[in-house]
């Protein structure tokens, strides 16, 4: 017979092992996410580049004469719809990328699992609030959805185990772990380059990070 075949695929630690590249690959984004945020700031601020620092200095001027001029609290009002505007436009892209891992899957459950028409208009029915139940009813097997969750977002890496698809209860939850750490789904919209819209986050975009410099 064959002789048995070792290594972390065939112990019982691969599982965990797993889960700790997924965990690390969810902290490792937020800790990128982070140092560019401050990096990019300091930069800004001590001129790492001479014409982002010159226009820095000439905003914060504007500022300070908006600040003489405009009452207080039209100034909190402007920076808080500009925070909450900032924070729906980055839902609807999360929202986005779910629909757009939802569409997929349904596309590939479609044309390559199911093999009867009731099973195919059981996916075509799918949507963000069906349940994993659900799915494995209609004849979708979870090592199966695991597999190609790797193949096709993940490039072949073992970065969701079968543990964490048994944790999602719908698939808002599986589409939300799958377009958070993969690269395939874009994480920050991109936004419109007008001057009159998000001015400081566009200037940012200018400014090289310690990693760029």
């Amino acid at each position: 017979g064959a002789a048995p075949e070792f290594g972390i695929a065939r112990t019982p630690f691969h599982d965990m092992y797993q889960q700790y590249l997924l965990r690390w690959s969810y902290l490792q984004r937020q800790i990128e996410y982070w140092m560019d945020w401050y990096e990019r700031r300091k930069n800004l601020l001590l001129g790492a580049q001479a014409a982002t620092h010159n226009v820095a200095l000439l905003g914060i001027v504007a500022l300070l004469g908006a600040a003489w001029l405009l009452p207080t609290r039209l100034l909190v009002l402007l920076w808080l719809y500009s925070f909450f505007y900032e924070g729906l436009a980055q839902g609807r892209l999360m929202r986005r990328n779910h629909h757009t891992f939802i569409s997929v899957l349904k596309d590939t459950a479609v044309t390559l699992w199911l093999d009867t028409d009731d099973k195919r208009a059981c996916a075509e029915a799918w949507d963000a609030s069906t349940s994993l139940d659900e799915v494995v009813d209609c004849g979708v097997q979870l090592l199966v959805l695991r597999d190609w969750i790797r193949t096709e977002f993940f490039d072949g890496r073992p970065m969701v185990p079968l543990r964490a698809l048994h944790r999602c209860g719908t698939l808002r939850e599986l589409a939300q772990q799958v377009t958070w750490t993969s690269d395939h789904f874009a994480r920050r919209r991109q936004r419109p380059r007008v001057w009159w819209r998000s001015t400081f986050r566009n200037l940012l975009d200018h400014v090289p990070s310690d990693v760029t410099m």
